[in-house]
C-alpha cells in the first residue's frame, strides 16, 4: 500500500467516525474544508498528471518517439479527466481514459493499433464518503446529514489484453 492511499483511509475513517451522528449540511463543509485545509486535495489525484489532456483518439503517430511518461508510452495510453460526484468526499478526483480501442504495437518500421488486442481501463477500488440524509431529515428547521462509506471503481490506468476469441 502506498504513503498516500494509507493516508486517504486515515482521514476517510476519522471523519466517518465523527460523522456518524447526524449534523447540518454547514458543520458538514465545516468538518471537509478542514480536511482539505489539512491535507489538500491532491492526496487524491493521480500523481502523474497528463499534459496531453486535450487529446482525443489515438495517438499512433506520437509513437515514432518514444516518450518518457507512462501514460503517453503505454502500448494503450491514457489521459486524465476530472471526475466530480455531488455529496460525496472528495467532491472530485482524477480517472484515466483510454485513448485507443486497440492497442499500439510497432509492425516492421510501422506504428498501428491494432485491433487483435484491446485497451481496457485499470479499475481500482477506492473509498469515498457519501452524504446521506438522515431519517426524519430535520433538527428543528435544518436538514442533517451523515457520512456513509462506500467504494467506488475509479480507472487509474489502461492496460493492453488479447481480444475475446
Amino acid at each position: 500500500m502506498r504513503l498516500n492511499q494509507i493516508l486517504i483511509g486515515t482521514v476517510c475513517l476519522v471523519a466517518l467516525c465523527a460523522c456518524k451522528k447526524c449534523v447540518s449540511v454547514e458543520d458538514l463543509k465545516k468538518q471537509e474544508d478542514k480536511a482539505m485545509r489539512k491535507h489538500g486535495n491532491g492526496i487524491w489525484q493521480h500523481s502523474i498528471s497528463s499534459p496531453s489532456s486535450d487529446a482525443t483518439g489515438c495517438p499512433v503517430d506520437l509513437y515514432q518517439n518514444w516518450d518518457s511518461k507512462d501514460e503517453k508510452r503505454s502500448v494503450s495510453p491514457w489521459k486524465y479527466t476530472e471526475v466530480t460526484r455531488e455529496g460525496y468526499f472528495p467532491p472530485s478526483y482524477m480517472e484515466a481514459q483510454c485513448l485507443c480501442k486497440g492497442c499500439i504495437l510497432k509492425e516492421g518500421n510501422n506504428v498501428i493499433e491494432s485491433h487483435n488486442f484491446n485497451s481496457k481501463p485499470l479499475v481500482v477500488s477506492r473509498m469515498f464518503l457519501r452524504r446521506v440524509l438522515c431519517e426524519g431529515g430535520n433538527n428543528g428547521t435544518a436538514k442533517t446529514y451523515k457520512l456513509e462509506r462506500v467504494q467506488l471503481d475509479v480507472a487509474v490506468g489502461c492496460i493492453c489484453v488479447r481480444t475475446r476469441s
